[in-house]
Parts: structure tokens; C-alpha cells; sequence
């Protein structure tokens, strides 16, 4: 290991941002989920694209079908 100390640790980071939002949706059903997540403020346009093409895609796969 080197002598420097680190001043960002990401895994720590990211480890706290899973438990807070694990916390947050603990108990929802997949729509309570999904409507939370389509709730939060993204604010990188690449996440942004994600999360709505995961509700579009959710929404899809819900909706009933029509018979033919």
C-alpha cells in the first residue's frame, strides 16, 4: 500500500448510498419502486435515459393485452 492517505473512498461512498436507499424502499411493492425512482432527481442525463427506459419498458410488460 502506498504512504498516501486516501481522501475519497468510492466504495465506502457507494456502500452508504445502497443502505440509505435500500432503507428508503424497504417493503415497496415493484410499482411503489418504480414510482419512487421515476420521483428522484437524476441529474446526469445518461441515468436519466436508464431509469425511463426501465418505467417504459415495466409499463409495457403490465399492461394487459388485448385478445386477438
Amino acid at each position: 500500500m502506498s504512504a498516501n492517505k486516501k481522501k475519497f473512498d468510492a466504495v465506502a461512498m457507494m456502500r452508504a448510498a445502497r443502505d440509505k436507499i435500500s432503507r428508503e424502499i424497504e417493503g415497496m411493492t415493484l410499482e411503489e419502486e418504480l414510482k419512487w425512482l421515476s420521483s428522484q432527481e437524476l441529474s446526469d442525463p445518461f441515468l436519466r435515459r436508464l431509469r425511463d427506459r426501465a418505467v417504459r419498458r415495466t409499463d409495457a410488460a403490465t399492461r394487459p393485452r388485448g385478445r386477438d
